[in-house]
């Protein structure tokens, strides 16, 4: 693992609002996640479409839901990288 500095006067109170920051900020993530993995679910629904086949390309886009499916590819994708930015900051540690 990499390490990362922060040069401060006082380290004392950077430290819990860096803490607080990452957390609160992992909490925003996480609900996002779960608003948009909720709009993914919605749009698979509505649109009757299996969404890792969506992602494989084995879905044909009919001109009638073309724009639809656009739409739910890119909450999928919106959702991928949510996910991966709550990853990166669960390995994040915080060191004195």
């Amino acid at each position: 693992m990499e390490k990362l500095a922060i040069i401060t006067p006082e380290p004392e109170k950077a430290l819990p609002v860096l803490r607080d920051a990452i957390e609160r900020h992992k909490c925003l993530l996480m609900q996002s996640v779960t608003r948009t993995r909720e709009r993914v679910e919605q749009l698979a629904a509505r649109l009757d479409v299996d969404p890792d086949l969506l992602l494989a390309g084995q879905v044909t886009h009919s001109e009638e839901q073309d724009m639809d499916l656009l739409e739910l590819e890119g909450e999928l994708e919106l959702l991928r990288h949510l996910r991966e930015q709550v990853e990166t900051l669960e390995h994040l540690t915080v060191c004195p």
